[in-house]
């Protein structure tokens, strides 16, 4: 009886020690799943943080060569942008809006002083605002002038005293 007894205490005595290891056991790879899960978001974030300063650097290199041309305005006392000045200007425009509204949808949108919309950036360029803004004023205008000439165009030509037909009824 009595070995019956010591077998059956040895049994349990391993039995809890087994409960005991297997239940450490979880509770370790529980642990290592969380701190694995923390790591990536760690890397995610990092990953989106050196995103957006590369995107900030990009913005950067757009906006640095227009101060360079600003500068040579001033120093060739010129207002009026050429042709390829425009263009470029546009498509400096065009590239630091897209790079904006990827900072704001990644959610690294910080604002001024840091983050300036096109329009703040314009500001500290006078001279291109003011030649840009007028080039785009007449742009606007001359396709305006042409719309409304193709459409007298194509309704022909109408004399001082007479009205254009009337399309429909009476």
């Amino acid at each position: 009886m009595d070995s019956v007894f010591s077998i059956g205490a040895i049994a349990l005595i391993v039995g809890l020690v087994f409960i005991i290891i297997v239940v450490q056991q979880y509770q370790q790879n529980a642990q290592y799943r969380e701190i694995q899960d923390r790591l990536r978001e760690i890397r995610q974030a990092e990953m989106l943080e050196q995103e957006a300063r590369a995107l900030r650097a990009e913005r950067s290199g757009t906006l640095d060569p227009l101060s360079l041309l600003e500068a040579e305005l001033v120093s060739r006392g010129s207002q009026q942008l050429t042709e390829e000045e425009l263009i470029f200007v546009e498509n400096a425009r065009n590239r630091t809006k897209a790079i904006n509204q990827q900072l704001v949808n990644m959610r690294h949108w910080m604002g001024p002083p840091f983050d300036l919309d096109w329009h703040e950036a314009l500001e500290r360029l006078p001279i291109i605002k003011n030649a840009f803004l007028a080039a785009s004023f007449a742009a606007e205008n001359n396709s305006t002038t042409q719309m409304g000439a193709s459409s007298i165009s194509e309704s022909g030509p109408v004399s001082k005293g007479s009205l254009p037909p009337l399309s429909g009824g009476s």
